[in-house]
């Protein structure tokens, strides 16, 4: 068995799963247990547990208890310290979308635990990096997807919104990301984008959502790309132009048809090279697996690689 080293965020899920986490902390055997207190504290855990563990093969595991946004913030952390020897993530899911958890078919939180008894070996996915001119120019890793635009402002107004906290304590926390789509649709402005990728330049000149993806779900387990899997060495980018209410309503309807929203005109579908370049001309909301990037223009570069979970 590996020695789990466990991030816990107590507040995933409005904190509305403490007998779950009791049940974790009776049946795992972990070396140590940090629960995070504000926002960010995830990421320094897992950065300073990445200086801490001795850089050699090893069973350390770092185990993230929470939601997407907890995942991300370990994954961030164990990045910005490099190492020869790249300590593993496991994950249980705990928070209120939980799209990682459902392109890994995790289930969740008992479902979750009672495989990592089972687990001897990590295996490689994909995460995505941008470097560059991003809002505080920030590098952002990410595992799920990442997204400029409208579906950066569903993630603003789902996580701000009082009703998120109200309806996750019956468990139907998915729905305020449904409610979010309504409400932000309608104040969503058009945006410029120019992308290099590989031999293709490419100038979208009216674009409502960018969202560059690593697995098939995004906003609580909308499919927005059906293919899409974790083990792929690749990203993928999906591109919404503007459109009036009633074609943007039969796409959203198309998205529970497998797929059916890619065959929208104003809907394209780019598998990205590596460093490739985007560019975003305006001032707008990004998301990277759920994490608010804050506002304001986007000038990147974009790469992936490999990094091992424990699941």
């Amino acid at each position: 068995m590996p020695q789990f080293y466990v991030i816990n965020n107590p507040l995933a899920g409005s904190g509305r799963h403490q007998d779950k986490i009791s049940k974790i902390k009776s049946q795992l055997t972990f070396a140590s247990w940090q629960d995070t207190t504000f926002a960010g504290q995830a990421t320094r855990f897992a950065k300073k547990l990445a200086k801490d563990l001795p850089d050699v093969p090893s069973e350390n595991v770092i185990l993230a208890i929470g939601g997407d946004g907890t995942l991300n913030e370990v994954l961030n952390g164990l990045l910005k310290f490099k190492r020869h020897n790249p300590i593993p993530i496991a994950y249980i899911p705990n928070g209120s979308g939980n799209d990682f958890a459902r392109a890994a078919q995790l289930g969740d939180a008992n479902d979750a635990l009672s495989r990592l008894a089972k687990i001897r070996s990590s295996q490689l996915l994909t995460v995505g990096k941008i470097v560059g001119d991003a809002p505080k120019k920030q590098t952002r890793y990410f595992v799920n997807n990442l997204g400029i635009g409208f579906d950066a402002a569903v993630v603003s107004q789902t996580n701000h919104d009082k009703w998120k906290a109200r309806l996750n304590k019956f468990g139907l926390g998915s729905l305020i990301y449904l409610f979010s789509v309504l409400k932000v649709f309608a104040n969503q402005n058009s945006f410029p984008v120019t992308i290099n990728s590989g031999d293709d330049y490419l100038n979208f000149p009216r674009v409502f959502l960018l969202t560059l993806t690593n697995q098939a779900y995004f906003g609580g387990g909308i499919a927005l790309l059906p293919e899409a899997k974790l083990t792929t060495y690749g990203l993928d980018l999906v591109i919404a132009e503007k459109m009036s209410f009633v074609e943007f309503l039969g796409m959203f309807l198309a998205l529970k048809k497998n797929g059916g929203h890619l065959k929208f005109k104003k809907v394209h579908h780019l598998k990205m090279s590596q460093n490739a370049t985007i560019h975003v001309r305006d001032i707008q909301p990004g998301q990277a697996d759920g994490e608010e990037l804050g506002n304001g223009s986007y000038d990147f570069q974009l790469t992936f690689e490999h990094y091992p979970f424990w699941i």
